[in-house]
């Protein structure tokens, strides 16, 4: 038999709200579970991102190499340690990153120098070009890396929103 229970004049089955709890529990695993399937389909996705990129910057490098006749143990072992290289430093930020409420802290200290370097070598070759007389190939490229970055700024708008 099922008891009943009397609570401020009503009669509550208290079989069926142990049923309703149980469900509500079901449902939160079952939420907890689709959110972790989800985090898991996404991560082979960006490594084979990253592997299509490092195939593409590899492939560069190689097609430079070729056709300014470097040695071809040169070409392979830079490719090999830039691979290295890259893939040690996105653990490394990734472990740190990992770090609760301080880790994202520590990763934007760690990228921002990074970005103001890249800046920095970017000005001063621009301000070396112009006083040989590139004034003209300059404008073009800065212009155009607006553009791009423009293009990408609207692209993430657009992807964020969709």
């Amino acid at each position: 038999m099922v008891d009943k229970i009397k609570k401020r004049g009503t009669v509550i089955n208290s079989k069926r709200s142990k049923d309703k709890k149980q469900n509500m529990v079901s449902l939160e695993k079952v939420k907890i579970e689709n959110s972790i399937l989800l985090e898991e389909s996404e991560t082979p996705r960006r490594k084979w991102i990253q592997l299509i990129v490092l195939i593409f910057v590899s492939g560069i490098v190689i097609s430079l190499g070729i056709y300014y006749r470097w040695d071809k143990l040169l070409i392979g072992i830079g490719v090999f340690l830039f691979g290295l290289v890259a893939q040690g430093w996105a653990s490394l930020v990734s472990l740190l990153g990992g770090i609760p409420i301080i880790g994202n802290v520590i990763v934007k200290f760690l990228a921002l120098p990074f970005l103001f370097l890249i800046n920095a070598i970017g000005n001063f070759l621009s301000f070396l070009a112009i006083k040989m007389g590139y004034k003209r190939e300059i404008m073009d490229a800065k212009l155009l890396a607006w553009v791009f970055a423009g293009g990408l700024l609207i692209g993430f708008i657009i992807g964020a929103i969709l």
